[in-house]
């Protein structure tokens, strides 16, 4: 199964399996604005995977969202090859860099915005997985009764959020946790141009000490980013639902250089069928994320 094939134009499910639970939201995107239809989060007792994806079954097509652990995402230099060669060439590119032969898995791309001022080479994003683990999410999807067409992860899920709210020539940067710790993106005219996973959990440390390492890390990314893209100003820092987020945003404010806001997923898609929004779990933010995915996102 191939990396981020197209969604149809029905309403996607997405969902990401977490310890001992799954995360899904379910985007209705015939309408000129998106419609969150269904978000939340199913236990699992045990192994029983397969019972609690069952739950999820809407009857159109659905997109996984790996974890991290579960695949690699490289920033690289785009060789210099005919289109139709680029997947072939970056397979072996990355070989070194995968834990598993490269012909025993899946590689897809992702373009990376490149401005007609910036000077260095054309770059793309690289993300594999190993073939063995898409089947056997593949055939634990379609045991359970849903139609897997897409597998997505992470940062693209997030990108997708980001998409809809950047604003024209200004790069967006967009702040959440995961299971693996903090996530920070950046995204210009709909594509990631930067992801960074920040190696800060807050279940285990207290909050000045997560703020002061989180803003060395998240400034060390601005400041990265505008040695790529120079002249590209970053318009604000978004920090996805989580909590203390009011905390957290006011720390972050005070010590960054660029506006720092709560995302709000009213902004975002209609949100009318979920009048009180803070009683969402956080976790689901990257399955509304893959959920939002449209026909002509590039992958």
């Amino acid at each position: 199964m191939r990396f981020f094939r197209r969604a149809s134009k029905q309403g996607l499910t997405a969902y990401l399996r977490l310890p001992g639970r799954i995360a899904y939201a379910r985007v209705d995107r015939r309408v000129p604005v998106p419609k969150l239809l269904a978000a939340g989060v199913v236990s699992v007792e045990g192994d029983k995977w397969g019972e609690a994806l069952a739950q999820l079954h809407g009857g159109g097509p659905v997109s996984l969202v790996l974890n991290p652990a579960d695949y690699r995402l490289r920033l690289l230099d785009s060789p210099n090859v005919p289109p139709e060669e680029l997947r072939s060439a970056v397979r072996w590119q990355i070989q070194d860099m995968l834990d598993f032969h490269a012909d025993d898995g899946t590689v897809d791309v992702l373009e990376v915005p490149h401005p007609e001022h910036v000077s260095h080479m054309k770059q793309i994003f690289a993300v594999a997985a190993k073939n063995s683990l898409l089947a056997e999410e593949a055939v634990l999807a379609t045991n359970a009764g849903l139609n897997l067409t897409i597998i997505d992860i992470m940062e693209t899920a997030q990108r997708n959020v980001a998409t809809r709210l950047e604003k024209a020539g200004r790069a967006l940067a967009v702040f959440s946790f995961i299971e693996s710790g903090g996530l920070l993106t950046l995204t210009l005219d709909g594509e990631l141009c930067m992801a960074r996973t920040l190696g800060v959990m807050p279940e285990s440390e207290g909050l000045d000490s997560m703020l002061e390492r989180l803003t060395l890390e998240i400034q060390r990314s601005l400041d990265h980013f505008d040695r790529q893209f120079g002249g590209i100003p970053v318009d604000r820092l978004l920090l996805a639902p989580m909590d203390k987020t009011d905390s957290l945003r006011e720390g972050l404010a005070g010590n960054l250089a660029l506006p720092v806001e709560v995302l709000n997923l009213a902004d975002v898609l209609d949100v009318a069928d979920f009048p009180d929004l803070s009683g969402l779990s956080p976790v689901c933010f990257h399955a509304i994320g893959a959920a939002l995915r449209m026909e002509e996102t590039k992958p």
